[in-house]
């Protein structure tokens, strides 16, 4: 079998196009210092399909109305130090008790979006079954985050009203402290797609995989880890976002 030509390969097009464009690393913003679990919940569902200003609200209104502290760079020196974080997935669902998915969503988020505009449910309601599937597969905390437990949530997650695709979950970990995972939303889809001189923004699966395998490229040119994922990710994002700002 020959050798794939370097210049055809997609990843070596994209780490060619990174450096061509001169990405530099941008610093994480301060929805991945959440300080407990049920937030990187909420930041997830409620991310998907809309700017991200629309789910940090989710989330501050959240922690405004329920007393919950939001940043983990407020109570303790470094992640390492949080440990379990504030809050447990049990504490997130007992405020649903009694409540019905327009009342959840009107009371702790003041957000009606809904995970699709056909067949969707409210992002509220979403955010209850993603935090019971957790549950069930024994995931509480932070420190609960084991690849087998994971495994069995992300099998009940992936069948939830726009859920499906597994972008959510994936967020949901990033956001969690998952360094080696990206978020393919539409920014990274038409980086890539960009990148690699396509018609389209890339499919959403094969971005995230091109450009996980990117920053392993690049940093073997470099000869020493400087890009991980999410940060490639990160820098991604707030470039395109920014060209979003700069055509408005």
């Amino acid at each position: 079998m020959s050798e794939i030509c370097p210049d055809t390969n997609p990843v070596k097009r994209l780490a060619d196009y990174i450096e061509r464009v001169k990405l530099t690393k941008v610093e994480l913003g301060d929805e991945f210092h959440y300080v407990s679990l049920p937030l990187c919940v909420i930041g997830a569902v409620f991310s998907i399909g809309v700017r991200a200003k629309s789910a940090d609200l989710a989330v501050e209104r959240f922690c405004e109305r329920n007393g919950w502290p939001q940043d983990w760079r407020r109570l303790v020196r470094s992640r390492a130090e949080l440990g379990a974080g504030s809050h447990p997935i049990s504490a997130l669902l007992a405020l649903y008790d009694g409540l019905t998915p327009e009342d959840a969503a009107d009371k702790l988020y003041s957000n009606r979006q809904r995970t699709s505009a056909r067949s969707g449910i409210l992002k509220a309601e979403a955010v209850r079954r993603f935090a019971e599937a957790l549950r069930q597969a024994g995931i509480e905390t932070f420190e609960d985050m084991t690849p087998d437990k994971l495994e069995q949530a992300e099998a009940i997650i992936l069948r939830i009203p726009g859920q499906s695709s597994g972008i959510s979950f994936d967020y949901f970990q990033m956001l969690a402290g998952n360094d080696d995972l990206v978020k393919p939303d539409r920014m990274v889809q038409r980086f890539v797609g960009e990148a690699l001189k396509t018609k389209r923004e890339q499919e959403p699966r094969q971005a995230s995989l091109l450009v996980q395998r990117a920053a392993r490229e690049l940093n073997k040119r470099r000869g020493y880890d400087y890009w991980t994922p999410q940060m490639l990710d990160n820098a991604i994002w707030q470039r395109e976002s920014g060209r979003d700002v700069e055509g408005a």
